[in-house]
Formats: structure tokens, sequence, C-alpha cells
């Protein structure tokens, strides 16, 4: 039986219909399949108690349709917009933004809407359009967005919008803060990438420290860094870091999250010469820590080279999405000397198929 509110055309949710215990069971077998080779140091996977399951999702992007007079919002499923007005998963406010949103706007002929973003506080409304529309955004539907928690209503026009998300430039302040805060004090805007279940989020990056364990006496790399949330905490027990992130508005967030960190913007391997420069301006009597949260496509060629030819560090924590570009990473890794110690997977995302792990390595 699927949730109250949960639409069965919407497949976004490939767990919908499994208890916990069936779904983490079923995530734990495709790991032990997938990582075979490292299969007894296989964690069990952490999730959330049953009850969170639900309305735990603050971050979305859906879909925008104007039928009928009518606007509505939801998945994008071969070109078919399925709406997801009362989605189970989404929160009770991203629910009610999505309703006023439906409500409120003005037609697409005035208000060419392809995508709504929402990212927490933040709420993003993209237009297919190089040209600010001629309506302006009602006051009623901005105190009512505020009613409901959000702090920044941001117009992006991007007239080619697509599949992608964001494109380049083209964004408006329409109401509210730039930013926001979240639990963690940690800052972020419209566009920052977040984990949906921060305590999970948290307990993930608090094994990772643990781990590696960053002090004075060590240095410590944070390639694709983000809005700096590992920086935050690397720098705070004192060890001298640097961060590599290719989105210059994460890393502007980044700056304001950890200002005691040296950041470079651009992909990790477009950075290798500073990072060589970087790490040769230290004692090599100091230690040497990674932290990596690749995308999906998991680590550069030539970043993997840099790391065991290179900047060799003796302890290594990857979080990764991705099971099958981890497993490639992995075995490259082994031939560098690097030993996994454990595999810890995380149900970041639950009812869905996706689980995510976080890797703890050693050189040896």
């Amino acid at each position: 039986m699927l949730p109250p509110g949960c639409e069965p055309r919407c497949n976004a949710c490939g767990h919908r219909s499994l208890s916990l215990s069936e779904s983490l069971n079923q995530k734990h077998s495709y790991l032990r399949t997938t990582l075979s080779p490292w299969a007894d140091r296989l964690a069990e996977v952490l999730s959330v108690d049953a009850r969170q399951r639900l309305g735990y999702r603050d971050k979305v992007s859906l879909a925008a349709l104007f039928s009928k007079g009518a606007w509505s919002f939801g998945m994008l499923q071969r070109d078919e917009v399925i709406p997801i007005p009362d989605c189970p998963v989404h929160s009770a406010n991203v629910n009610k933004v999505v309703w006023l949103l439906a409500e409120n706007l003005p037609p697409y002929e005035d208000f060419p809407l392809h995508r709504v973003v929402i990212s927490g506080k933040q709420l993003t409304l993209i237009l297919k359009s190089s040209c600010l529309p001629a309506v302006k955004f009602s006051s009623f539907l901005s105190e009512q967005l505020a009613v409901n928690g959000i702090q920044g209503v941001w117009l992006h026009l991007f007239p080619s919008s697509g599949r992608k998300v964001f494109g380049k430039g083209g964004w408006h302040l329409l109401a509210g803060n730039p930013t926001s805060t979240d639990e963690s004090g940690l800052i972020y805007g419209p566009a920052a990438f977040q984990q949906l279940i921060p305590s999970l989020a948290r307990q993930a990056l608090d094994t990772a420290s643990s781990y590696l364990r960053p002090s004075r006496d060590s240095i410590l790399a944070d390639l694709y860094c983000g809005t700096g949330s590992g920086l935050k905490l690397w720098t705070a027990a004192g060890a001298s870091v640097i961060g590599v992130e290719l989105s210059q508005q994460a890393m502007k967030l980044a700056s304001l999250n950890a200002p005691e960190a040296k950041l470079l913007v651009g992909t990790c391997t477009q950075r290798i010469p500073q990072l060589n420069a970087w790490n040769s301006s230290f004692h090599d009597n100091l230690r040497r820590l990674l932290y990596v949260n690749p995308p999906r496509t998991g680590l550069e060629p030539d970043i993997t080279t840099w790391i065991g030819c290179h900047y060799q560090p003796e302890r290594i924590a990857y979080l990764s999405c991705s099971q099958g570009t981890l497993k490639r990473d992995l075995l490259q890794l082994a031939a560098f000397s690097y030993v996994v110690e454990k595999i810890q997977p995380y149900d970041f995302f639950p009812l869905t198929r996706q689980v995510e792990c976080l890797v703890l390595l050693k050189r040896v």
C-alpha cells in the first residue's frame, strides 16, 4: 500500500511500498553485491526511525506545468509532468508552498515558469526566458511564503532551461534574504546542495572526522567541498585545510562557513598545480589527510593519480553517492597501497533506492 498522498504514476521513490527493514535489507544486499571485494567490511545501513521516513524532504526540484488555466508542479517523467501536490515525503511546508504557488502565480504567457526549486528556506522560480517578466511578484504571495518558512525568493532567468536545473547568471532576488542558515549554523543559498536529513549527514561527517582525526599537526585536502560543511569541522579541529569546488556560488558560501580554509574554484584536476604548491609548503612531518565527496562520476582520473603519487595521505574518508564509480575508484586506490577499513552506508533518501557510502581507507 502506498503512503497517503502518494501519486501512483510517480516513480521517484522506488521503495515506497516497502517497510523500513525491507528497504534497508535490499540496499545492504545491493551493496554486498556491488562492493563484493570489501563485503566483509560493509556495515549495516544507518537510517532514521520508521516514523521519519515521511515528510523529511525540504529540498525539492519540481517541473512546472500550466494547463487549462492552472499551475501544477511535479516530477518530469519522459517529458510528462506528473503533479505531486501532496507528496508524503515532502515536508508540510514544501507542500504548502507548492499550493501557494499554484494558486497565486500569473499565467504562463505572463510568467514562463519552467521549474521550481525549494532549498530549505530559499525558493527559486526558474523562467524559460532571458527577460524579466512585466508582471510584478505578488506582495501577498511573498508574505504567505514567509509565513511558511521561505526567507528568500529568487527569479532565475534560464532561456535554455531543460533537464539542467540552473544556468549561469540570471539571478534576481525578488524578496527576502539572499542566504539562510541551517540548524548546524551553515550558511546556504538557493542553489546550494544540502543533505536532506541533517542528523544523518552530521553523523557521517562526525564518523569521517573521528577516523581522520584532524588536528594542528595535520593538513587536510577537502575535494568537491561544496559550501563547506566539512571545511568548517576540519578547521575547527585546528587542521590546515584546503578546499576545491567547481561552483563559484558554493565557494562564496564556503568562505563564510570556513573563513580559515584556503579555497580554490574549479575542477579538482584544474587545481592540481595549486594543490601541489599548497602541499609542498608544509613540513613532511605533518600528517596528510583527505576527504572527498565527488559527484556521481566519482574521482577524476588525474585526481586519483595525484592522491596516490603526489599527496599520499595517510588516511582518506570518501563519501560516495554512486557505488559503480566508488568500486572503480577503490580498486584504483588499492593500486596505490590504500586498503579499505570500513564501509558505512547511509539511508540519506528514505523510500528511494538511493544509498550512499562513507568509505574509510588507510595507506599501508
